[in-house]
């Protein structure tokens, strides 16, 4: 008798659990409409997407050095950007006469040493030019074309290609500087300011290196539509080592690089 309820009981409890493994199964399996499950694991996947491209996103974006538009490294001036007052007191004499900003000395004299090593000898062109000396060169070369036959209007246009209106020279900041090597200079002095210098050792030296001393060139190749200015391989101009860098590695002028700025 006693066996035969303990086989009862043993048949209700398999009876049990297979009802309640039953239930579960309905509720966690069948019940859950024919498709949804594949439509679940795909939105998983589609948002685990999404936050790996965020993150990726994220880390990718580079970071723009510290920097605001009054800062005095990077003062913009150009054929649009007049310059307001001349910041006479900031210049120094160079040996060879010339002027620059005193907090650009430094900086210019660590590249022309590194030049030095690998046997280029930089040559400094033109530095600081004050508005009233812009003012003669740009009279001067206005006057040489009208009287080869240009038009004072025609000339005026061709000059202001490569040549600023006094006050909106960056020579006026003590900032820029045109510089060669001496071996181009002993051999094109009558050409020494040519786009050709870019294919030179000393142009592409400069080009690869001056960003390591806070230099850069001010009007490359094919972006005469932002700075107004045509290419000049010989151009650079400080703005500062991160600056520098972070320009010339994104292929940027000071124009676009100012307008990251301001998007800060």
């Amino acid at each position: 008798m006693k066996l035969k309820k303990i086989m009862a009981l043993m048949v209700m409890s398999a009876c049990s659990i297979g009802l309640i493994y039953g239930i579960n199964r309905f509720v966690t399996r069948e019940y859950i409409p024919k498709g949804t499950k594949e439509a679940i694991a795909a939105k998983i996947n589609t948002l685990n997407d999404i936050e790996e491209k965020s993150e990726k996103k994220t880390t990718d974006q580079p970071v723009l050095p510290t920097g605001k538009l009054s800062d005095w490294n990077l003062i913009l001036v150009g054929p649009s950007h007049q310059l307001e007052t001349e910041q006479v007191e900031t210049l120094t004499t160079l040996d060879n006469g010339m002027m620059l900003d005193h907090r650009v000395l430094d900086p210019y004299s660590q590249m022309t040493i590194a030049a030095q090593e690998v046997g280029l000898d930089l040559m400094l062109v033109s530095a600081y030019r004050s508005i009233s000396y812009q003012e003669q060169i740009f009279n001067e070369n206005v006057n040489n074309l009208v009287l080869q036959g240009e038009t004072q209007e025609a000339a005026e246009k061709t000059v202001k290609e490569t040549s600023t209106q006094p006050g909106y020279s960056e020579h006026h900041t003590g900032l820029a500087l045109d510089i060669v090597d001496q071996n181009w200079s002993n051999n094109y002095i009558d050409n020494i300011l040519s786009v050709e210098y870019a294919e030179t050792d000393g142009g592409k030296w400069l080009a690869t290196h001056a960003r390591e001393y806070g230099f850069i060139l001010r009007y490359p190749k094919d972006k005469q539509a932002i700075t107004e200015i045509t290419f000049e391989p010989w151009h650079y101009r400080y703005v500062g080592v991160e600056h520098a860098k972070y320009i010339e590695e994104h292929q940027l002028t000071l124009e676009e690089y100012l307008d990251l700025l301001k998007e800060k």
